[in-house]
């Protein structure tokens, strides 16, 4: 597969904090000079009793894949469209969680962890004397996740520094290396991947997600599955970032990219 230049994580309007239509996203990619992208729409699990709203998500997602034929007929052989989804803390919901991944023919799935106790990780303070329970506990929902559910790459793993940076605070989960190794290495052996996201490079945390440390770790356990997405939720963010993750990729070791239809990835080369 030459020739390939893939954005593997976006949201649109289906998502609560997305901003464009699918075909928005579609024009913006094809501007971008992209030859794929994966729609990855919010669908985020909270613990028992506290889910209220998993069928209007359902229905939302299958409206948002309605529109995503029609963009992938009306823009074929100029892009591919394959529709995702991201998952987030599905352990807090397992069998909701099942049941949403069996109802629609997804290509591809981000799982990520954005909530600690049903908590945002964007919407709790970072005081120094609290962040390294915060880090551990999230580190242990990533094992958990990466060890026991339905995924195809572990999004942003180190999605709490973007938080914790707009504090003015610094985490690098490779002072927890002996915990991070372990989700890494539970992905390996279960064939998953990781993202490599580029929204920290425009944030406040001003590196990619995750680092290039942590990706380094990842390749020297053996490593292989990398795909790369801007998280945009803006047309405007399509793309972003992607000539430092694909540097970032390079020194890390990596040659190839992956791409994923009907849950099975393939690879092309890093230009």
């Amino acid at each position: 597969m030459s020739g390939v230049r893939a954005d593997y994580h976006m949201h649109t309007h289906y998502s609560p904090d997305g901003h464009c239509s699918p075909r928005q996203m579609c024009l913006a990619a094809l501007e971008k000079g992209l030859t794929e992208i994966a729609v990855t729409d919010h669908f985020e699990f909270f613990t028992d009793g506290l889910f209220s709203d998993g069928k209007y998500q359902t229905e939302t997602l299958a409206a948002c894949y309605q529109e995503l034929d029609a963009c992938a007929e009306e823009f074929s052989g100029k892009l591919a469209v394959r529709k995702g989804v991201e998952i987030g803390q599905p352990q807090t919901d397992p069998d909701r969680a099942a049941e949403v991944l069996a109802a629609l023919p997804y290509d591809y799935v981000i799982g990520s962890v954005h909530k600690l106790k049903d908590i945002d990780l964007g919407l709790v303070d970072y005081p120094d004397e609290v962040i390294p329970g915060r880090v551990r506990e999230n580190l242990a929902m990533l094992y958990e996740l990466a060890d026991q559910y339905d995924y195809d790459c572990l999004g942003h793993l180190d999605i709490i520094k973007r938080y914790a940076a707009v504090h003015g605070k610094k985490i690098d989960l490779m002072d927890w290396q002996e915990e991070l190794e372990r989700i890494l290495r539970r992905a390996i052996e279960r064939g998953k991947g990781i993202e490599l996201n580029t929204s920290g490079l425009r944030q406040a945390a001003r590196e990619a997600l995750p680092s290039l440390k942590v990706l380094k770790l990842y390749r020297s356990l053996g490593g292989e599955i990398l795909t790369v997405g801007s998280d945009a939720h803006f047309e405007r963010d399509v793309a972003a970032g992607f000539e430092t993750a694909c540097e970032m990729a390079l020194e890390a070791g990596f040659r190839y990219l992956a791409v994923y239809q009907n849950r099975k990835p393939t690879f092309y080369p890093i230009a």
